[in-house]
């Protein structure tokens, strides 16, 4: 069985990102969107292992892990921090050293670990590494 990858952007067609001074620059409603719930929240059990690059780790260590949450933080952004903390978290880079978030860590590239990502379900929240993906035919995209 392929494992399932899903490609999670936070970006307009025109190259701008969801949040510009990201992280923390959206606006937080007390219950989450229609979006966040579809990408997130109903996949809480079928995800084990988030792809990241550097910059897509960095904002979510610092924005939303649980130790960077703040008391008046929404309930449903509290369980996101903790599904996070819980979940496995690969950062593809070359300039990133260490990692400080629990199950995290670092892959210079994507061959060296495409089999292990092979049968596994598993959000992209970077750009390049769907492109690098798609470019190597590892990934095919499903449409949500």
């Amino acid at each position: 069985m392929a494992r399932k990858i899903t490609l999670n952007m936070y970006m307009t067609l025109a190259g701008y990102g969801e949040f510009p001074k990201y992280p923390g620059s959206d606006i937080q409603s007390k219950e989450p969107g229609k979006g966040f719930t579809d990408m997130w929240i109903n996949r809480y059990d079928l995800v084990d292992t988030i792809l990241y690059g550097r910059r897509s780790y960095e904002g979510h260590l610092t924005y939303h892990s649980e130790s960077a949450r703040k008391a008046s933080d929404p309930k449903y952004l509290f369980e996101f921090s903790r599904f996070l903390d819980r979940t496995q978290k690969i950062v593809l880079s070359h300039s990133l050293k260490k990692t400080d978030w629990q199950n995290s860590r670092i892959m210079k590239s994507l061959k060296h670990g495409e089999l292990m990502l092979r049968y596994e379900t598993v959000p992209i929240d970077d750009a390049e590494i769907a492109r690098e993906w798609i470019r190597t035919s590892v990934m095919h995209l499903e449409q949500m």
